[in-house]
Formats: structure tokens, C-alpha cells, sequence
């Protein structure tokens, strides 16, 4: 355990400084702002490919396939089409509060210095038109660093004081609006001569060089598979030493892995016969360690079990574990420094991910939707809701499976330990 320890001491606090990050926390929850518009657009396209994904579809009348495309189609345009503008106000929302400084008005600020960075183009019948693929993924990236700018230069400028004041016996809000207009005109003066800038570059606007040079490099990367194992290894290492790992880790990955997700709902929703990633926000929720607790809490106490404390512990995680909720097993068990756990902990995930993967690949199962899937989500339905396929969920099955046999071994010997420590405890009564 010296070892360990030693381990412990490094990691533990280079992770806290990750995990307290103001820059890392409010892209996480700025994240968040987009969820219950992006989790209605995924059940609503789920509905509209219900026919097509059983097979029945043909056998319907015309005037219901049409009914359905025409009532669920444009719900995702409004929704995941354009999730970057949601992420882009909630990161300048949040980011803001952790300054101290006014939220309300350093996402809109955050949001107007995004939309001045977008390529604009007139159409006789239209008006002024902006692609809506630049409010999707393609404008991730941009969107989450004019954020940050946008709403780091509001705030230094608004904590300075340089703003209007107006007589107290201006109403609250009005009053408010005024001391924003000088630290949010700033920003957005900024961001305006980026873009006029920009014009005379070969890609014309920001959004394109950032999506062709950083962006789209970055996405290719982190959909890699080893990318993604290290990724999974990184989030298991740090729940070992009782540090959230999700949010770490998810704190730097999930620009890609959103951006990963929105391409391929794209697709999906047009139809494409292939998505363009295995890898993404739906596969990471879908398929890493989904369903793990509910197999282990199962399996030890109707099967392995032997003393009380694993058959009464395993059983009052059952509950918690159908929606994967895992801190009663992390810190019941307990894994968190555990050593016997250590190694299964680690690997059962990073064989899920593998056998998922490869599955994927081979085309045994169709690539994930880009749906966003509640993390609380039954293991099944989750699969058959992430990849629009009872495949899916098959898979799993297989991989819960695989998880769970991997970690019979260790469980075992926790079991007699626990088992030990009860008969010594009888003995040391008895006399």
C-alpha cells in the first residue's frame, strides 16, 4: 500500500485542482444549460424512426411515415441542431458566476460575441441567412472559447467598476442594464474586429478555420478507440481515490465527444445509411460501465455471497444500481482504496468500451444516434434509446456480462475476507 499511497498523495491533488477549475466547472455545467432541449429532441426522433427501426415502416400507410417526418422532423432544428447556442450562454451564465459578477447578462453577451463570429449570407427570398450546421457542431469550439473570453473580459471590466450608474431612483433592472453596457460593449467590439479580420483570410470567418484546423483534427482524435480507453482508464483511476472521475474527465472530453454526438444526429436524422462516429457523448453513456453495479449487486448476493455484511450490502445496492447510481457500491463496499478492487475496477470498463467498439465496428450493432440518454437510464433501454436499436441493447447484455465475470474473481475474495472477519468476530464473542 506504500505504493499506493505515495500515488495517492500526487494524484489526489493535481485532480481536486482539475476538478475546482472555474474554467473546467462552468464548461461542465454550462454543458448542462442544453440538456432538456436535447433530451426531448432524442426521444422525439426516436418516436419518428420507431417504423423504420423495427422494420415496419412499409407497411404503414403513407400519410402516417409522412405525418410522423413532418411533426417529429423539425424538432431537432430547434433543439440539438443548435445546442451550441445553449452551451454558449450557459458557460458565459456560469463562468460569470464564479467571477461574482451579473450571470444574466454574461451569457447574452457571451452568446451575441458567438453569433458575431458566424458567417452571414443574403438570399433574395430568405433574408440573411446563417448556417445552421454553424450552430450545431461544427461551431462548438468557437463557441465555448468566445464564451470564455467574451465573459472573462465582461467580468474583469465590470469588477473594475468602469460602468454607468445609474441614480438610485432608477428602477433595480433598468439600473442593471445600464452598468452592463460598457463592460458587455467591450466584448463585443472585440469580437466584431475578429470577425471583420477573419474576412480577409481564406476561410472567410472563424468558425470554418476553427472547425477545419483545431476542431475537426481534435474529433478525429478523440474518436479514436485508444483515446477513448485512456479517456476510461483516467475516469476509473481517479473514482479509485475517491475523486468523481466522470467529472474530471468529462470536463475536458465532452467538447469533442458533443461535437461527436451532434454530427451523428445530423446523419440520423437525414437518413444516412452510416453515421459518421462510433465514438461519442450516446456511446460513452451508453456503453462504458452501464448496468455494472446492478450485475455485480445481483450476482454476489443471490450467488456469491457468503457472509452477511456482502449478501445484506449487495442487496440494498440493487435498488440504487437499476438507474446507475454507484456511490453506495463505490464507497459501501467500499472500491475507493480498496486494492482488491483496484484491478477490476479498472478493467471491466475498459473491456466494455473494447467489445463495444469492436461490435460496433464490425457492424454487429448499428453506431450510436447521438441521442442524449439520461445517465439514470435502465441498462437496455438506454442501449435500444442510444443506438435506435434493440442491438443495443443486446450488446449490453453481452458486455454486463463480461464486466460482471471479470470481477467473480475479486468478489470472491472480498467475500472471504468479509466471511473471515465474521467468524473471528464469533469466535472473539464466544469466549
Amino acid at each position: 500500500m506504500k505504493f499506493l499511497d505515495k500515488m495517492a498523495a500526487k494524484i489526489v491533488p493535481l485532480a481536486q485542482i482539475i476538478a475546482d477549475n472555474k474554467f473546467l466547472l462552468s464548461l461542465r455545467d454550462g454543458f448542462m444549460v442544453a440538456f432538456p432541449a436535447t433530451m426531448f429532441a432524442s426521444i422525439m426522433i426516436i418516436i419518428q424512426n420507431f417504423p423504420t427501426t423495427f422494420g415496419f415502416a412499409d407497411k404503414l400507410p403513407e400519410g402516417v411515415n409522412t405525418f410522423l417526418n413532418d411533426f417529429f422532423g423539425p424538432v431537432g432544428n430547434a433543439t440539438m441542431s443548435v445546442g451550441t447556442l445553449f452551451i454558449v450562454f450557459g458557460i458565459g451564465y456560469q463562468l460569470a458566476d464564479k467571477f461574482g459578477q451579473p450571470k444574466l447578462f454574461a451569457g447574452a453577451i457571451s452568446l451575441s460575441s458567438f453569433l458575431m463570429l458566424l458567417p452571414f449570407s443574403s438570399n433574395d427570398e430568405l433574408g440573411t441567412i446563417i448556417p445552421i450546421s454553424k450552430l450545431g457542431a461544427e461551431g462548438m469550439f468557437v463557441g465555448i472559447v468566445t464564451a470564455m473570453i467574451a465573459t472573462i473580459i465582461y467580468s474583469k471590466i465590470s469588477a473594475a467598476g468602469i460602468t454607468i450608474k445609474m441614480p438610485d431612483s432608477v428602477p433595480p433592472m433598468i439600473a442593471q442594464s445600464f452598468v452592463a453596457i460598457i463592460p458587455g460593449a467591450a466584448p463585443l467590439f472585440i469580437f466584431n474586429i475578429i470577425r471583420y479580420l477573419f474576412t480577409f483570410t481564406e476561410w472567410g470567418n472563424a468558425v470554418d478555420f476553427v472547425y477545419q484546423i483545431l476542431q475537426k483534427p481534435l474529433m478525429g482524435l478523440g474518436g479514436t478507440l485508444p483515446a477513448v480507453l485512456i479517456a476510461v482508464f483516467c475516469m476509473q483511476f481517479f473514482w479509485w481515490f475517491g475523486i468523481h472521475g466522470t467529472l474530471v474527465v468529462n470536463a475536458v472530453i465532452d467538447p469533442i465527444m458533443n461535437a461527436l454526438a451532434i454530427e451523428n444526429y445530423e446523419a440520423y436524422k437525414a437518413g444516412a445509411e452510416e453515421l459518421p462516429h462510433i465514438i461519442n457523448t450516446t456511446f460513452m453513456g451508453v456503453f462504458v460501465n452501464q448496468g455494472l453495479q446492478l450485475g455485480i449487486s445481483i450476482t454476489a448476493a443471490f450467488f456469491i455471497a457468503r457472509s452477511i455484511r456482502m449478501k445484506k450490502l449487495m442487496k440494498t445496492i440493487i435498488a440504487p444500481s437499476i438507474f446507475n447510481v454507484s456511490e453506495p457500491m463505490t464507497f459501501g463496499l467500499p472500491i475507493v482504496m480498496n486494492p482488491i478492487a483496484f484491478i477490476p475496477w479498472i478493467l471491466a470498463p475498459l473491456a466494455s468500451t473494447t467489445i463495444s467498439y469492436l461490435a460496433i465496428y464490425m457492424g454487429l450493432v448499428p453506431r450510436p444516434i447521438g441521442a442524449t440518454v439520461v445517465w439514470t437510464t435502465p441498462v437496455f433501454l438506454s442501449g435500444w434509446i442510444g443506438t435506435g436499436s434493440v442491438a443495443g441493447a443486446i450488446l449490453q447484455v453481452v458486455t454486463l456480462a463480461v464486466m460482471v465475470l471479470i470481477w467473480v474473481p475479486f468478489l470472491v475474495v472480498m467475500d472471504r475476507e468479509y466471511l473471515k472477519e465474521e467468524n473471528d468476530q464469533l469466535s472473539a464473542e464466544a469466549e
